[in-house]
């Protein structure tokens, strides 16, 4: 049976839980507010967004108001402006209208609603004690412009999950502090984005320029798979700021990583080593090397490595171009997943991952096993907390470490010696009462999803376990299987298909050209000793890092925010990449430099991203047109769900090092060219050495990290 209220004379249908203010939002009426945030817990702080309910002596706070059957509401009446315009002037006694000065002044929610209120200034502004700005790291917070709506301390709780900030102190002394000193969190900046007067600021922004002289590209981030819409605040060709776009958040990459673009380290000419020495050189001349490089040992000699940074255009065309001549081919993800992608495929019938976000969010039960959300994917993790929230989801988390979330989660297990397999056994079948506690999950709930990170296909010996374990749970309750990656386009890169490593080892490459692939210690570092044995080496990229040290010819390229492509997203949506600014002169994109490549070997490759992507489309799994949509796009995917065979094998308990993500940081954009600019200003905090576990639950440290690993940032 429907229930009624009653806004402004005419009737609506509710919800059982709806707030007055969420049904009048539904229904496109307007009540201004200013401490609340949409599917967070409400605090009725601000008093901006009273209304009148009959038969209430006193104007209600709609945010956290719940609509009753029969409810009689009024948001526009004399009496509730005056009240609003009280609540608000009381806020205005803290933060006075000095918008002159003030790099927020056209950002700003506070000045909107005076603005909407008629309001210009408020008499009998007291003048208080000045504090100056407190420097958080990455963050700058300006206390004497706070108006305590306490916006940043709910979004940090309730959609970060880090609990970072909190209120300190009473009356007039309140203020926002950090958990620790210094503050240590996701840097995701969400508590940026919420804050409604610019109190809380983007520390890289600082002293940079006004708001209003910014342009805003809006694009998806490029920092990982996940796809989180991204707005790029430009002007005169640099990015100064990067806010939130289309309902997504942004992490710390994204947020903040964009720096690498202008830095002075940059490769802006080709260069040719002569003995250990690079120097400068015509761009002719150094494609004529590179050609010479890849042919003189024979054609059949040479390998393309390509990375997980390159879009779906500029990775079909390298394979094509790799096929026509001969060359063998083989792509980073390859090397990282190894088998285990193609058993993930020959499970379930594609490479990018089972379900959505969206269904992790509505599960009812989610293990995440070996995923370090601060080190890999930080928007899967609010996936994760969203589900705690909203569906009080039991997170089960299997791991090398205990992480920063796991006070959140229902249970945590450590998998001592990297032995995750070990641990799906126990909970199919051992007695003790945590492993029963979780079988009694998996028999009660309907909707389960697994994650699995970095620290299971870095660690696990036994890859296909958790293949296994996704047959235990069943194919009608697992909703979603997801695979956390740093790079962008693994999914992407998957389907290019190439050689196996296996192959490429066994072939001894003469030769090796590598597109946005800097291989390290880790997984990739089969890669790494590929290139050291080669006789010719030569790479597009951007720094004079790593692996790139030890090439023959390095060509100036363009970076993925100079550029625009498609990719396949972690769901496998459709993600395009629009150019946010211009690059360098001599600076060509990895799609452009297989096209003169390709002139060489007299092979035609074309450069129009739209007209590469039509061709391609039916093979990664989309239409022709999709290219073109402006809602979300899928891939097309097989739904199968083949049964795995797998038996449990004891392992030898030895001690091993795992290199993990480094926190904050990617590869050689933001980890190695950690300064940049005329300020030298740092990107992210100091790399670490070692790692720390997020959460302690006992005061020995020793409990909280695997036995027999020792992980790394690589």
């Amino acid at each position: 049976m429907d229930r009624y209220i009653t806004i402004n004379n005419n009737k609506y249908t509710f919800k059982e839980g709806d707030t007055i203010l969420a049904v009048a939002e539904r229904n496109n009426i307007h009540i201004p507010v200013l401490c609340y945030l949409k599917d967070i817990a409400e605090t009725g702080a601000c008093r901006i967004c009273l209304v009148e309910v009959e038969g209430v002596p006193q104007p209600v706070a709609s945010c956290s108001a719940f609509a009753a059957d029969g409810m009689v509401v009024y948001t526009d009446t004399e009496e509730v402006k005056k009240h609003r315009r009280k609540a608000l002037e009381f806020i205005l006694l803290k933060h006075p209208l000095k918008c002159g000065i003030c790099e927020n002044a056209e950002d700003c929610i506070l000045r909107d609603l005076a603005r909407q209120m008629g309001i210009s200034e408020v008499s009998d502004v007291q003048e208080e004690e000045h504090h100056p700005l407190q420097d958080w790291n990455m963050l700058l917070y300006d206390r004497d412009s706070c108006v305590l709506c306490m916006r940043c301390v709910n979004i940090c709780r309730d959609v970060a999950g880090c609990d970072a900030i909190d209120v300190v102190a009473r009356g007039n002394n309140a203020h926002i502090e950090p958990a620790t000193e210094p503050l240590n969190c996701d840097f995701c900046g969400m508590c940026v984005d919420s804050c409604p007067v610019g109190a809380i600021k983007d520390k890289p922004f600082m002293d940079s320029l006004k708001v209003w002289e910014l342009e805003y590209i809006n694009t998806v981030c490029s920092f990982c798979p996940v796809g989180c819409h991204i707005n790029y605040g430009v002007h005169h060709n640099k990015i100064h700021r990067t806010r939130i776009s289309c309902g997504s958040h942004i992490c710390s990459k994204g947020r903040y990583g964009f720096k690498f673009v202008e830095s002075d380290k940059r490769i802006k000419t080709p260069l040719i080593k002569k003995g250990d020495i690079f120097t400068k050189a015509d761009y002719h001349d150094a494609m004529d090397k590179v050609y010479h490089g890849l042919t003189d040992n024979g054609v059949e000699n040479s390998l393309i490595i390509a990375g997980g940074w390159l879009s779906n255009e500029e990775l079909c065309s390298w394979k094509s171009l790799a096929d026509k001549t001969g060359m063998m081919f083989i792509t980073e993800a390859e090397v990282y997943f190894g088998r285990f992608a193609h058993l993930f495929k020959e499970k379930f019938g594609h490479y990018e991952s089972v379900g959505t976000l969206q269904e992790v969010e509505n599960s009812d039960v989610i293990f995440v096993i070996g995923a370090d959300f601060a080190r890999e994917n930080v928007g899967v993790k609010w996936s994760v907390i969203k589900a705690i929230r909203n569906n009080n989801a039991k997170v089960i988390t299997i791991g090398l470490q205990r992480y920063d979330y796991d006070e959140r989660t229902f249970l945590s297990l450590i998998a001592d010696y990297a032995d995750f397999a070990g641990e799906f056994e126990k909970i199919k079948s051992s007695d003790k009462n945590i492993y029963a506690a979780l079988r009694k999950q998996i028999s009660s709930n309907k909707k389960i999803s697994i994650i699995a990170g970095n620290e299971y296909f870095c660690g696990e010996k036994q890859p296909s376990s958790i293949l296994s374990f996704a047959d235990y749970i069943g194919k009608d309750k697992l909703r979603a299987f997801i695979l956390t990656y740093d790079k962008l386009n693994y999914a992407g890169s998957l389907y290019t298909g190439g050689n196996t490593l296996d192959e490429v080892i066994k072939a001894e490459p003469k030769a090796v050209f590598a597109l946005a692939c800097n291989p390290s210690t880790g997984k990739t570092e089969e890669l790494m000793h590929i290139i050291e044995k080669a006789k010719f080496y030569g790479t597009p990229d951007m720094f004079l890092t790593g692996t790139v040290n030890k090439a023959d010819v390095v060509l100036p390229v363009k970076s993925v925010l100079e550029t625009e492509g498609t990719f396949i997203g972690i769901d496998g949506r459709l993600l395009k990449i629009n150019q946010v600014v211009e690059s360098p002169a001599n600076c060509k994109s990895n799609l452009e430099t297989a096209h003169i490549l390709g002139e060489y070997f007299r092979k035609k490759i074309d450069t129009d991203i739209k007209s590469v992507f039509q061709k391609i489309a039916e093979k990664i799994g989309y239409k022709a047109e999709d290219c073109e949509s402006a809602e979300p796009v899928y891939r097309v995917k097989e739904k199968i769900f083949n049964k795995t065979d797998f038996t449990y094998k004891d392992i030898e308990h030895t001690e091993r090092i795992i290199y993990v993500n480094p926190r904050h940081h990617e590869g050689v954009l933001t980890k190695i060219i950690n300064t940049c600019g005329a300020d030298d200003f740092p990107i992210f905090p100091e790399i670490e050495k070692h790692i720390s576990p997020g959460f302690i639950r006992s005061h020995n440290i020793e409990d909280n990290i695997a036995k027999g690993v020792k992980l790394i940032p690589r």
